[in-house]
C-alpha cells in the first residue's frame, strides 16, 4: 500500500460528482490563462483573467486561500490585480482572515455598487528553484518544461457558493513551442459538462507547457516530467479500471482526468479533484507503486466523505469513512478486474494491517485525529488503516447475516444512489443502513471503532484465498519528538535513550535540514531513514531503520483451501 494521500483534502469539497445539471443553465464563469516561458523555455509566470457574474451586493466579491492545507499559494506573489465591471476599474477592499482554524483565506469586498459581470486580471510568478514540499501539490509549480497548480493554489474565485458553468480557455501564444494546455474539464479550450461551485474549481487542476497527454474515451492522462517507463502503459491501466469502477459504482462521468508531475521529496502522494486527480512521481518510483496510487485516488472520484455539519474542523473526523472505503476498494477491485495478481493484493493489504497493528497510537479516538493529523504520522494514518479493515469486517459480517446475499458493496451503492437522488449522504444515513444489516450489534461495533477500540476483520473477511496469521513486527519510531518536524526550526529535542536514533548518532539540539515523507515510511518495515543535519555549523548525515519495540501484528496469507487461481 502507498502512503496516506492528502486526498482527504479535497474529498472534503462535499461535491456530488458526475450530476446531472446542464452547464447550459447556469450563469458562466470564465477562466483564461496564459503561461510565459523564459528565453530558456522555462515557464516563469502565468498572466490569469477570471470573469463572473458577481455576488449579491454587500457580500464579498472574490476569494482565494493565502495557505490551503499547510500550503502557501500564490496570493502573496501576485502583481498587477485589477478589478473591473462595466463602469471601468473596480475598487476594492482586501482583508486576510482565518478559516476552518487551520487556513488563512483572503477576500475582496466591492468600496462601491457593482454593475455587470466582473473581471479579475493579475500575473502570478513562479520560482522554478522553488524547493520540493512533502505537502500536498497544490502550489503553482515549474519544471520539466511545463508548469502546474490545483486552483485553490492561484485562482481569485467568487465569494459565493453559487454554481456556474465554467469555461477555461488557454492562451500559449508565449508559452513556447507545442506548448499544451489542460485542465481537470478536458485538454485545451474546454467547458465543465455540469455547473460548479467556487470550492468544485478550486479543487480542479491545471498543467501547461512541454507535457505528455494519453487520452481514452472519457479518460484523459497529463503528466509533466518523466517516469521511468512508459507513460502510456500507465495511463492505460488507469484508463481500464476506471472503466471498471464506472461498471461497479453504476455511476459514468463525463470525462475523467489524471494529472501527474515529479517531486522527489515526496513522490508518490497524491490529491483528489473535482472529476480528477494529480499525483507525484519520480523516475525512481515503480509502475506497481502507482498503480495503487492510482486505484485509490480514483475511488475518490465516486466516494466522497460523508457530509456532516458535526464533523470535526476540516471534515478530517470523517475520513475514517472516504479514506477508508478508498484504502478497502484499491486493492479489492484492481483484483476483481484481473489488473493486479493475488499476491499484489495480499502486499498490499499486509501493509496496511502491518502499520495499523504496530501504530504505537492505534487507540486514538476518531475525534482525536483532526488535532493531531498534521502533527504526527502515526494518527495521519489512522482514518485510512483503521477504516479500511473496519470496513472489511462490516463487509464480512454482512455476508454472513444475509447468507451471502448481501455484502458492503450494496450498501455503499444504496448510499451513492440516495445522493444522486439528492438526499444527504451522512452519517445519519450510513447508521441506518448500517443497522438495517447488522442491527444493535452492527452500531454498538461502529461506536467502539470510533473510540479507538482495535478493528480485527475475521480470518476469511478477505475470501478464501488468505488466512489470517501473526508475525512479529516493529513499531514505527523516529527516536524524537515527532511535533519538531511542523516547527520552523525542526530542532531535535526528546531523543529517546536507546533508541536507533541515538544509536546512529543523532543528539537532541540537532537541526534536521531535510525533509522527507513520513507515511510511507512508517508502512514499510525495512525502510532506512537518513537524516541531513546541522550542529554546531558542520552538516552531518545519520542513517536508521525508524523502528521500536518489537510486537505480535495480524497478518494475512495465501491459502490455497477452496481458492480459485487469479
Amino acid at each position: 500500500m502507498t502512503s496516506p494521500r492528502s486526498a482527504l483534502l479535497a474529498v472534503l469539497l462535499a461535491s456530488a460528482p458526475f450530476t446531472a445539471a446542464r452547464a447550459a443553465d447556469a450563469p458562466d464563469i470564465s477562466i483564461t490563462l496564459a503561461p510565459v516561458a523564459d528565453p530558456r523555455g522555462a515557464l516563469t509566470r502565468m498572466d490569469v483573467s477570471v470573469r463572473f457574474e458577481a455576488p449579491p451586493q454587500g457580500a464579498a466579491l472574490a476569494a482565494i486561500a493565502v495557505t490551503a492545507n499547510t500550503v502557501e499559494t500564490s496570493a502573496r506573489s501576485m502583481t498587477a490585480l485589477v478589478f473591473s465591471d462595466a463602469r471601468g476599474v473596480l475598487p476594492v477592499e482586501a482583508r486576510d482572515a482565518e478559516k476552518d482554524g487551520d487556513n488563512l483565506e483572503r477576500t475582496w469586498k466591492p468600496l462601491r455598487p457593482v454593475e455587470g459581470p466582473v473581471t479579475v486580471a493579475y500575473r502570478v510568478s513562479i520560482d522554478p528553484t522553488q524547493p520540493g514540499l512533502a505537502k500536498p501539490q497544490y502550489e503553482l509549480r515549474a519544471s520539466d518544461g511545463g508548469l502546474s497548480g490545483a486552483g485553490n493554489a492561484f485562482l481569485i474565485l467568487p465569494a459565493d457558493e453559487r454554481p456556474r458553468a465554467l469555461s477555461v480557455h488557454w492562451d500559449l501564444a508565449r508559452a513556447g513551442k507545442d506548448a499544451r494546455g489542460v485542465s481537470s474539464i478536458g485538454a485545451g479550450d474546454s467547458r465543465s459538462s455540469r455547473p460548479l461551485r467556487a470550492d468544485q474549481i478550486s479543487g480542479s487542476y491545471y498543467m501547461a507547457g512541454q507535457v505528455g497527454t494519453y487520452a481514452k474515451g472519457t479518460f484523459f492522462g497529463t503528466w509533466q516530467g518523466r517516469f521511468g517507463f512508459d507513460g502510456p502503459e500507465l495511463m492505460d491501466w488507469a484508463a481500464r479500471l476506471q472503466s471498471f469502477y464506472g461498471t461497479f459504482f453504476d455511476q459514468r462521468p463525463a470525462s475523467f482526468g489524471v494529472f501527474a508531475r515529479t517531486n522527489p521529496v515526496n513522490p508518490g502522494s497524491g490529491i483528489g479533484l473535482t472529476d480528477s486527480f494529480a499525483f507525484t512521481f519520480s523516475e525512481k518510483t515503480p509502475i506497481a507503486d502507482l498503480e495503487s496510487l492510482l486505484a485509490h485516488e480514483m475511488v475518490h472520484a465516486w466516494i466522497n466523505s460523508l457530509s456532516d455539519s458535526m464533523d470535526a474542523p476540516g471534515g478530517l473526523g470523517l475520513s475514517w469513512f472516504g479514506e477508508g472505503l478508498a484504502v478497502h476498494y484499491q486493492r479489492l477491485l484492481p483484483w476483481r478486474a484481473g489488473l493486479i495478481s493475488r499476491q499484489a493484493f495480499l502486499d498490499d493489504l499486509n501493509s496496511t494491517a502491518a502499520r495499523y497493528y504496530t501504530n504505537a497510537l492505534i487507540a486514538t479516538p476518531n475525534d482525536r485525529i483532526a488535532e493531531g493529523f498534521w502533527k504526527d504520522t502515526r494518527i495521519r494514518v489512522l482514518p485510512y488503516d483503521r477504516g479500511s479493515l473496519y470496513f472489511a469486517s462490516v463487509d464480512s459480517e454482512i455476508r454472513a447475516a444475509s447468507q451471502s446475499k448481501r455484502s458492503l458493496d450494496d450498501l455503499v451503492r444504496r448510499m451513492l444512489a440516495e445522493r444522486r437522488a439528492g438526499h444527504a449522504m451522512d452519517l445519519t444515513l450510513w447508521k441506518k443502513l448500517l443497522g438495517q444489516e447488522l442491527g444493535a450489534k452492527g452500531l454498538a461495533d461502529f461506536d467502539a471503532m470510533l473510540a479507538g477500540g482495535t478493528v480485527l476483520p475475521p480470518s476469511d473477511a478477505f475470501g478464501p484465498c488468505f488466512k489470517r496469521v501473526t508475525k512479529p513486527l516493529k513499531r514505527f519510531d523516529l527516536g524524537f519528538d515527532p511535533l519538531i518536524l511542523v516547527t520552523p526550526d525542526r530542532v531535535v529535542k526528546g531523543l529517546k535513550p536507546g533508541s536507533a536514533a541515538e544509536a546512529a548518532g543523532l543528539r537532541d539540539g540537532d537541526r534536521i535540514l531535510n525533509r522527507f515523507p513520513q507515511d510511507a515510511l512508517q508502512g514499510d518495515q525495512d525502510a532506512a531513514l537518513t537524516l541531513d543535519i546541522e550542529r554546531d555549523g558542520q552538516k552531518l548525515s545519520f542513517t536508521y531503520k525508524p523502528r521500536g519495540e518489537t510486537v505480535d501484528a495480524y497478518q494475512w496469507a495465501s491459502s490455497a483451501h477452496g481458492c480459485a487461481t487469479n
